[in-house]
């Protein structure tokens, strides 16, 4: 547990012994956070906070979906960050075998309130480190409101889906490229990982692009102090949001025309080896009829059995079927294929 408390926008750390009379002091903004909220942690939300159970229920079961809960004198957030769950770097062939469960979804959950705002997380969220050092450099220069604090929060956790859009971008027009030139079975499993990918990222980003667009009202922002800065803040998240909410709808759509690609791609290369396979029976059909002709138990054929020309005849008659066969097939392609 780490409290950050803002007199006159210069920080300091503080204790939990003194989150009692840092809430009644007029001008004091509290930023506590709690990593893995326990038992100890609970009492302190429920004693000192006086938040819900309910809401204090939510922030110990980490497996929430994103939502914004107003209660009487405070707002309860859940939001979620992303980043890839394995080791290896970012990139466009780590991305080929890297499977939807393979993002790492964070939940961060947040009670805002007049002067305070308390962020509980039960892993160890990098958003957290990167907002107190924005936060810690911007109050050198800006007056901390707890409606910026909750922006700061706000905007770090959607700034991590930036990479993870750039990823995917570069691994759709990689396994576009490869399906144009062989499409593959591990192509297509690619495609369908990611396009897996892309509907578990927009079950998360639905609700978070509600959230933000609800918070922008005047109503919500009744709870929060530095009402009239946070309003423009909170909105350019919103935009971002949206943006990366476009961008998924964007890359299912790319995915799903890559796919009906692939599969022209595999039907008009199953339409060529067939259509070689017709030829091919077809030349061997000439050459066993008239090879066949001569197995019957005929005592006497034309030409005669014992006649020194037969066989260069027989093979020149097969010959001749065989070229007058690929002369029919090239001019119904010509005809059926021209258009007219």
């Amino acid at each position: 547990m780490n409290i950050l408390v803002f007199e006159n926008s210069k920080p300091r750390e503080a204790q939990v012994s003194e989150l009692g009379e840092l809430l009644r002091t007029e001008g004091t903004i509290i930023w506590m956070d709690i990593f893995n909220c326990g038992d100890d942690e609970a009492a302190i939300l429920r004693d000192i906070f006086h938040f819900h159970p309910l809401a204090i229920e939510d922030t110990r079961n980490q497996r929430q979906r994103p939502k914004l809960e107003e209660y009487e004198d405070y707002l309860f957030i859940i939001m979620n960050s992303v980043q890839m769950a394995t080791e290896r770097g970012i990139g466009v062939e780590s991305m080929g075998s890297v499977i939807y469960h393979d993002l790492d979804f964070r939940e961060l959950d947040l009670f805002v309130g007049r002067n305070y705002v308390v962020s509980v997380h039960n892993t160890d969220n990098n958003v957290i480190s990167e907002a107190r050092r924005r936060v810690t450099t911007a109050s050198a220069s800006t007056q901390m409101n707890v409606g910026y604090l909750m922006y700061t929060l706000l905007d770090v956790v959607v700034d991590r889906y930036f990479p993870i859009m750039d990823m995917l971008e570069e691994a759709i027009g990689d396994l576009e490229d490869r399906v144009l030139i062989r499409p593959t079975q591990e192509n297509m499993n690619r495609l369908f990982e990611l396009k897996h990918m892309l509907l578990h990222m927009w079950r998360i980003v639905w609700p978070e692009r509600d959230i933000l667009s609800n918070l922008t009202q005047p109503h919500l922002l009744a709870h929060v102090s530095g009402t009239e800065s946070s309003h423009y803040y909170l909105r350019d998240v919103a935009d971002h949001l949206l943006w990366i909410a476009d961008m998924i709808n964007t890359y299912r759509d790319t995915l799903t025309t890559i796919i009906d690609i692939y599969m022209s791609s595999v039907s008009n290369r199953l339409n060529q080896v067939v259509n070689r396979l017709t030829i091919l029976t077809l030349v061997i059909g000439v050459m066993t009829v008239v090879s066949g002709f001569y197995g019957m138990n005929f005592l006497q054929t034309w030409p005669p059995f014992d006649a020194p020309w037969g066989v260069p005849f027989v093979l020149l008659l097969m010959a001749l079927g065989i070229i007058g066969i690929l002369g029919f097939l090239r001019w119904v392609n010509r005809k059926y294929s021209t258009p007219s």
